[in-house]
């Protein structure tokens, strides 16, 4: 017979077993839980099996898509090797489940775009075949295909990057954020802007003041690329220059007016170029675009070496170095913008270029800063837009900074050219719409007549102050030893500083300093 003392230990020892068990039990349950939520993150988040799969799928479908394309681009050309549309439209119709082939393909169908089995695919004239959502190069340098601009809303690009829209392309240079701001990120035709981060992230974009005053702003200006660039052996003839450009006047006529892309720029016999510049006048239902008359030493023209000047005063900016240099900065300009399909204005006036160092006082393009204009000559404006690149974008970029040149500013004004101000044409007729200074019987706009007003006075597709508040000094000539001015001055007295496309040259070289000069940033 067991004692009182045994059975209270049998006692104790059953129920220390009993919680022990209940202990396991909650344990064994906890595990489970866990394994159960690891497994579903393994199927189902973002690296999960499932999605994983789904992508690989998505991506074999591309991929066949893309191939099919290829395949019939690649049995579509002549012996030449250039593509034959008569044969290429034939080749596409035989793919099965294709969709947007044109019923007669020609130059101007490029960049073309299908889709097959559902996914876009585009093909560039020179037979280069891309899928949406493809990005490629093995240089970083890709090509992205987008549906809507919405698609890299607020994005930031360490690294070159091309996206294509529609018929169009987008040159994202490396170190920019695509604007967050729904009022600057709607349409390349309502003016994409973008911001110079260099790596910053921008979460909130609410504070647009803040965010406009921070950091450098641009906006895209798209131009045809099959018509930047024309032949000087093709549409112009003849052995003069009154000659060539009469017939130039007669290409436009017959092939700019009703298409509304207009030529930036001649490529002549011996591969230098001649920048093709433009007069507007308002006309009853639009505005007149006339290429401007051209010599080799007088009236407008670019590249332009200026003999009076630049061998004297342009060799700290390199002019002098090599004569040829501007040419050879042309070329790189008009080169880029058929290749990538536009370029980069500065939204806003070029700021601080009087600085000592350009390195570590670069040059600006932010709203409501007008220091550092005044008292500036044109070779140190130039010498502070063309080093902006080196000061501001990241180091693997292939973008080029300069200032503006008279042809990208004429392109600017073919892209605004339906813009009204009330009843008139606002490149043409810009009152109202400027800080123009003292002109009689001409609503100014700003009333800032004794200084520039602070940058972001008025915009048209988000480009600032083209009109007026500083004139902005161009690479464009005219004559031996003038810089063209475009645009007006708070400080003009004449009425064609309201114009937005208004050219001055005024009575003084690139050498002279003036209160009511500045100039404009671009990117290509």
């Amino acid at each position: 017979m067991k004692s009182k003392k045994d059975l209270k230990n049998k006692n104790i020892e059953k129920n220390n077993a009993k919680g022990i068990t209940l202990i396991a039990l909650v344990i064994t349950i906890i595990v489970l839980l866990i394994l159960a939520g690891v497994s579903i993150a393994m199927l189902t988040g973002d690296n999960g099996i499932i999605t994983q799969a789904n992508n690989a799928k998505v991506a074999n479908e591309k991929a066949t898509a893309k191939e099919k394309v290829e395949m019939e681009v690649g049995g579509s050309r002549g012996t030449d090797g250039k593509l034959d549309y008569g044969l290429l439209e034939e080749n596409l119709n035989n793919i099965k489940d294709i969709d947007g082939v044109p019923s007669s393909i020609t130059e101007k169908s490029f960049p073309l775009e299908v889709t097959v089995d559902g996914y876009k695919v585009k093909i560039e004239s020179n037979g280069t075949v891309t899928v949406e959502g493809e990005t490629t190069g093995g240089t970083g340098d890709g090509v992205i295909t987008i549906s809507s601009l919405d698609e890299i809303k607020g994005k930031y690009y360490e690294k070159d990057t091309t996206i294509s829209i529609g018929e169009q392309t987008i040159a994202i240079p490396g170190g920019a954020t695509v604007s967050g701001i729904t009022e600057e990120c709607k349409t390349i035709d309502d003016g994409l802007v973008i911001y110079i981060t260099n790596g910053e992230t921008i979460t909130d974009w609410s504070d647009t003041e803040t965010i406009q005053k921070t950091y450098d702003q641009f906006v895209w200006i798209p131009v045809n690329k099959e018509m930047a660039i024309i032949e000087e052996g093709k549409e112009i003839t003849g052995s003069s220059n009154t000659e060539k450009y009469t017939s130039l006047k007669t290409f436009v006529e017959t092939n700019c007016k009703t298409s509304g892309n207009y030529p930036m720029a001649v490529k002549k016999s011996d591969g230098t170029y001649s920048g093709i510049l433009y007069a507007f006048t308002a006309g009853t239902s639009g505005v007149n675009i006339v290429p401007q008359d051209y010599t080799t030493t007088s009236s407008y023209r670019e590249p332009a070496f200026l003999t009076s000047y630049d061998t004297s005063n342009g060799g700290s900016v390199g002019i002098t170095q090599n004569p040829d240099s501007l040419q050879g900065e042309y070329k790189t300009m008009i080169e880029s913008v058929e290749q990538k399909g536009g370029f980069w204005v500065g939204r806003y006036e070029t700021t601080n270029m009087n600085s000592s160092n350009f390195t570590t006082t670069p040059v600006t393009s932010i709203k409501g800063i007008t220091t550092g204009i005044s008292n500036v000559t044109w070779y140190k404006m130039y010498e502070g837009q063309k080093t902006y690149k080196t000061a501001k974008l990241t180091q693997s970029t292939k973008t080029t900074s300069s200032m503006i040149w008279g042809s990208q500013w004429d392109q600017i004004m073919i892209w605004m050219r339906n813009v009204k101000n009330g009843d008139k044409y606002y490149i043409t007729n810009s009152v109202g719409m400027g800080n123009f200074g003292t002109i009689s019987g001409v609503n100014d706009g700003y009333s800032s007549t004794t200084s520039p007003a602070n940058a972001g006075c008025f915009d048209v597709k988000n480009v600032f102050d083209l009109a007026g508040n500083v004139r902005d000094w161009t690479l464009e000539a005219y004559n031996t030893f003038f810089r063209v001015g475009r645009g007006g001055a708070y400080n003009g007295s004449n009425s064609s500083g309201t114009r937005a496309d208004n050219r001055s040259y005024g009575s003084y070289g690139p050498t002279g300093s003036y209160s009511g000069d500045g100039s404009r940033l671009t990117l290509y």
